[in-house]
């Protein structure tokens, strides 16, 4: 479920960490601002985001339905 709207991008501090778990599967699960808005970000492990969402439980739903072990992020 790719979203096309604008990347947000990811400090490089934050590609490190994701770059360190190292697993294809994972998925990192981080509030954040998204045109202006609190939302649920889910990025894979290339740090490329998958969804935006204002409900962080269907955040873990959608992130397990694109067959990714969700992993909540800070």
């Amino acid at each position: 479920m790719k979203n096309k709207h604008k990347t947000i991008e990811l400090s490089s501090e934050a590609l490190l960490e994701l770059a360190a778990w190292n697993d294809d599967k994972a998925a990192f699960i981080k509030y954040d601002l998204y045109e202006g808005k609190p939302m649920w970000m889910i990025y894979d492990a290339d740090g490329e985001r998958v969804a935006a969402t204002d409900n962080r439980d269907f955040a873990f739903i959608v992130a397990k339905q694109n067959d990714l072990i969700p992993y909540s992020a800070h």
